[in-house]
Formats: C-alpha cells, sequence, structure tokens
C-alpha cells in the first residue's frame, strides 16, 4: 500500500524536489550533511559566542567560543560520546548560555539487513551542556524510534518528539507518536513513556476482495492513519504544538495540531484540522500559534503561490495567507516590519552559466515599502548560497559563498542599513583571510544584535573537502573583531 502511495504521488513530488532544490541553492544550503566534509551543529550561546558540535574519530565533542574569541572549554572540546560515524545529531540552546544535544547511536543494532534487529528502533540520547561545559544530565537516554525532534522549553529543559514505532516485519512498522519533556535537571516530567498524541491504524491482512481491487502485498492498514510525518513548536510559554499528517489515501493527506502546556496537559479542546495538504514544515508565528508550509498552491491574476496554514494560539484556523508572488523568503527586521527576499533563476550564454539574481526590499509592520526593491548582486558574482539575517538596527546583513568554476571558493559578506544602503562594500567583504584555505562552506550564521554577525564554517586545504571549523565576528563595519578567525576543533 505504501508504495501504491508513493508512486501515486511521484509526479507531483518531483515538482516539490525541484522547487525545494532550487529555493536551497539561492538562499540557504543546508551544509550539515553535505558530502566531504565535517559533520557540524552550531547553535548561539546568548552572549555573542557560540556553541558547536561536531562529529569526528567515533565521537561527538563540542566547544563553546566566547564573545571575546576565545574557546572557552579545555581539551580541544568536550567529548560527549562514542558513537558510529554517521549518527544523526542535533543542538539547541537551553537559554540560559548552554546547550541540549540530542544523538541517534546503532551501536548495538544490526548492520545485517537479514538480520530481524536491524529494523529496531534506534536509541536516542540527549545531554544538557552547561555555559562552563559541564555534563549536567547523568541519564541521557531519551527512547527509542526514528525522527525525533528537540524544541527548548525556555527554562534550561526540553520537550521532544519522535515517532516509536514497533516492528511489524522487516521496513513494516506500526507507528505511535509520542512526546516527552525533560526538565533543566535531567528528570523526565511526562511519564516514563512520555504522552502518546497519535497511533496508526494496525496492519491486518489484505482480504481477496482487496486483493481483486489492486491492492498489492499481504498487509494493509485503515486510512485514514498516522505514518510517522510530524513537527514540533515552541508555544513560547512552556509547552508546544505538535503537528501530524494522517495518510488519507486520497490526493491530499490531513494535518492535524493539537497543543500542550508545560504539564502535557492538552489546551485545545480538540485537536485541530488544516485543509487536506502535506505537511512539509512548521514554524512559530511568535503568539502561541503556528504557520505551517504546505506544497499546495493556488492560481492568482498575479500568477503561481505557494500557500500556508496558520493556526492562532487558540486552536483557531486563520485565514489562509499567502506568499506574495517572487517572494523567496521574508526575515523579520527586528522592529515590527521585514525584509522580502526575491531569487530569480538566470542562466547566461555563452558558455552556459545557470545562476541565481537576489532581490531584497525592506517593508514596515503595515506592509508598506520602506525602500525600493534592490539588486544584491551583480551577474558576474556566482553566488551558490546566500543567508540573510536582521543586524539588530534595522538592516540586514547577507553571508554568501561566492563561487567560482564549481567549488566554493570564498565566503563573503555585506550589510545593508536600515535605509537600504549598501555598506561593506558593493561586492562584500571576506569574512575569512586565512592562508592555503581552498575549501569554505558556511554552516551558520547569528546577529549580534549592534548591526554585526557571527559566522561559523568549515574550511579545508584541499578543494573538495573541509576538516576545520572557524568562527569570525564581523562588526557594524564589517571589520573581522577575532583577528584571521578561531579555530573551534582540535
Amino acid at each position: 500500500m505504501d508504495a501504491m502511495k508513493e508512486k501515486k504521488r511521484w509526479p507531483f513530488t518531483l515538482v516539490i524536489i525541484a522547487a525545494v532544490i532550487i529555493a536551497s541553492a539561492a538562499i540557504i544550503y543546508n551544509y550539515r550533511d553535505a558530502p566531504g566534509r565535517l559533520p557540524v551543529s552550531v547553535v548561539s550561546d546568548g552572549a555573542n559566542g557560540v556553541i558547536a558540535a561536531w562529529q569526528k574519530d567515533g565521537g561527538i565533542y563540542a566547544q563553546r567560543v566566547g564573545s571575546s574569541g576565545q574557546v572557552k572549554w579545555p581539551g580541544g572540546g568536550i567529548l560527549i560520546c562514542q558513537c558510529p560515524p554517521g549518527s544523526g545529531f542535533d543542538l539547541q540552546s537551553d537559554g540560559l548560555g548552554g546547550t541540549i544535544i540530542t544523538w541517534n547511536d546503532r551501536s548495538d543494532i544490526s548492520d545485517d539487513h537479514d538480520d530481524p534487529t536491524y529494523f529496531d528502533p534506534v536509541p536516542f540520547h540527549s545531554q544538557r551542556i552547561s555555559a562552563g561545559g559541564e555534563l549536567l544530565w547523568s541519564n541521557t537516554m531519551v527512547s527509542a524510534g526514528r525522527k525525533w525532534q528537540v524544541v527548548p522549553d525556555g527554562a534550561g529543559g526540553a520537550i521532544f518528539a519522535w515517532d516509536d514505532y514497533k516492528t511489524y516485519y522487516k521496513g513494516l512498522h506500526d507507528d505511535y507518536l509520542r512526546l516527552q519533556r525533560i526538565a533543566p535537571n535531567g528528570t523526565r516530567l511526562w511519564g516514563d513513556e512520555g504522552r502518546l498524541i497519535v497511533a496508526s491504524s494496525p496492519f491486518r491482512p489484505v482480504t481477496p476482495e482487496e486483493e481483486d481491487s489492486g491492492v498489492k502485498g499481504t498487509s494493509t492498514r485503515s486510512r485514514p492513519t498516522y505514518e510517522g510525518i510530524h513537527y514540533i513548536v515552541t508555544d513560547g510559554a512552556g509547552g508546544v504544538i505538535v503537528l501530524w499528517e494522517e495518510d488519507t489515501e486520497g490526493e491530499d493527506n490531513k494535518v492535524y495540531a493539537q497543543r500542550l502546556d508545560g504539564e502535557g496537559n492538552y489546551v485545545w479542546p480538540e485537536k485541530v484540522a488544516t485543509a487536506a495538504t502535506d505537511l512539509v514544515s512548521a514554524e512559530s508565528d511568535g503568539k502561541g500559534g503556528v504557520k505551517i508550509g504546505t506544497p499546495q498552491v493556488t492560481s492568482t491574476p498575479a500568477g503561481t503561490v505557494r500557500v500556508y496554514a496558520h493556526i492562532s494560539g487558540d486552536g483557531e484556523v486563520l485565514p489562509t495567507s499567502s506568499w506574495q508572488p517572487g517572494i523567496t523568503r521574508t526575515v523579520d527586521d527586528g522592529l515590527g516590519g521585514s525584509f522580502h527576499i526575491r531569487v530569480e533563476e538566470c542562466t547566461t550564454y555563452p558558455p552556459r552559466t545557470l545562476h541565481y539574481t537576489h532581490y531584497i526590499q525592506r517593508f514596515d509592520g503595515a506592509g508598506q515599502a520602506m525602500w525600493p526593491e534592490k539588486l544584491l548582486f551583480s551577474e558576474d558574482m556566482n553566488v551558490q548560497a546566500a543567508e540573510y539575517i536582521a543586524d539588530g538596527t534595522g538592516g540586514v546583513i547577507i553571508v554568501w559563498q561566492q563561487q567560482k568554476s564549481s567549488l566554493p571558493h570564498e565566503i563573503l559578506a555585506l550589510r545593508l542599513d536600515a535605509d537600504g544602503s549598501v555598506r561593506w562594500g558593493e561586492e562584500g567583504t571576506p569574512v575569512f583571510n586565512l592562508p592555503d584555505i581552498e575549501y569554505q562552506a558556511i554552516t551558520a550564521t547569528f546577529s549580534d544584535g549592534s548591526g554585526g554577525a557571527i559566522v561559523v564554517a568549515i574550511l579545508g586545504r584541499g578543494a573538495l573537502s573541509g576538516d576545520m571549523i572557524y568562527a569570525q565576528h564581523l562588526d557594524i563595519d564589517g571589520s573581522r573583531i577575532w583577528g584571521d578567525g578561531v579555530r573551534i576543533e582540535r
């Protein structure tokens, strides 16, 4: 049945994949899992420093760089755990200058596909690290499952969501969406097994009537059913909004939402259903509600636009909004307004070269343009990726990779002030100034709140890969505060 569903969706899915690839190349590329480079996750420490975690030599390590550009934790980084290469991991700020790191570990899971235990749920762990580098949680095991997600609770703890699946036969499994909150001291607050939100309908044998109607295989499920697709976002008050998708066996699935308070109690009397669609993203609206990204499109006189669903903190489904045609991304300016970034794909001849043209415009809180749309990069600037962050003073900082031939070559940055005037030079200023460096890839960017930015990147002396993590702080004038950069891992 799953195979039939995937076959049915493939043409539409292909369109969405293509759109996502274009948007990612134009705005933000997820470098963490890129081939040929060190796996890294980075968060701000909330005090103009950063905390980074990386995997190397069979272990996951973490290090903090303070606002002065000095590494804070001894030994070249703190060893968090020993685990096989390729283990997924993620950092979240604990809101108190430290971080919460979560990782999965297949150390005790068979690598033999013919071994039934190969399909067992994979354990995942979490550890809180204080601002001083102390490991605070003695029991790091959270649960076992897949698709775990983590959001901070704003008080030093975190809320976790995962698919607590049970194997039915090899790759087939029954799915159970669970949530757990862990306190700042590591105590589980929502019971030993967490809160069960939804369970899939169980598998059952295919009936002769279903076989005659074209159902393939020997087992199937009744629809609708949960199949492991979910998101969580913070509600900003110690609780969480959880969203999940249920397969309806129709053209679109159904997305449901429920809000839990800090005690794990349901806030909304009933789960909230959105329009039939697929769930591709979710983000807090900053007011206790959630905005849900979907692949759904609609046609307007101005062109085709993507739409999204919006649920308020009270559980009300608000009127559907839509992105403006051509707007690839919006970034809050921190003062009630926003920047709209529009990206156009361009091809020049000869030779045939594909590049992206970036335009930006600032709007106030009422949606009125504050300055005309501006072209950011000239055609001869081959921008591979660009990240946009508010600078804390009403302006925006753009950090990008300048591509030469087929490889990322240099990380550059420029700033537009509140009036839209270009600072740091029309072609940007180099973020790093290190000899013998050929490979540069952006990992994370953060505003310092005073017109500057902190940039973390993977650097390498070879052209195809990077094995060093560096951080740099640019001030409001674009000057490099941390010299040639601070190397984080050792």
